[in-house]
């Protein structure tokens, strides 16, 4: 086991007696992303509400809360891969909860550039620098998911 899984298992509580019932288990595991899911919805949507109806302060936190949700929305997704599970591979990614989503978070994300613009991107090659890093962010993302699924698609095909 990774120091990465035995840390999520930690965080969780996971080898807690109270999960020793499988029903608890079960329950407590809705329970749970249910309120994962209440807590990223929350929080990308504050956030895109702050970035463009608050001031600097706002912004400021705007960003940091879309940083947190990136990265404890990324850490539920390694530790799902980490054990088995790959979320990119399990289900269909262009959903409509999922563009909704993206949306709001795309908004926040503008609306953060565009109120930070006159302190952090006053000149054009920031824009363009900014603009190129995203794309090959975005590039990069693309293909990790595309290789994701061809190596899942082929272990699910030597299971077989």
């Amino acid at each position: 086991m990774s120091a990465f899984t035995k840390t999520m298992r930690f965080v969780g509580d996971l080898d807690d007696e109270f999960y020793d019932d499988e029903r608890q288990r079960d329950v407590w595991n809705e329970a749970s992303a249910v309120g994962f899911q209440l807590f990223y919805w929350a929080a990308i949507i504050g956030a895109a509400i702050l970035a463009w109806a608050a001031n600097t302060t706002g912004v400021w936190i705007a960003l940091g809360t879309l940083v947190v949700a990136t990265i404890i929305s990324y850490a539920t997704l390694g530790y799902s891969a980490a054990r088995g599970v790959n979320m990119y591979t399990a289900t269909k990614l262009a959903r409509v909860r999922g563009i909704v989503a993206g949306a709001i978070t795309a908004a926040g994300c503008i609306g953060v550039l565009v109120r930070l613009q006159p302190d952090l991107y006053s000149q054009a090659s920031t824009w363009a620098g900014a603009i190129m890093g995203a794309l090959a962010a975005g590039g990069v993302v693309a293909l990790s998911i595309w290789q994701m699924r061809k190596r899942n698609a082929r272990f699910e095909a030597e299971e077989i």
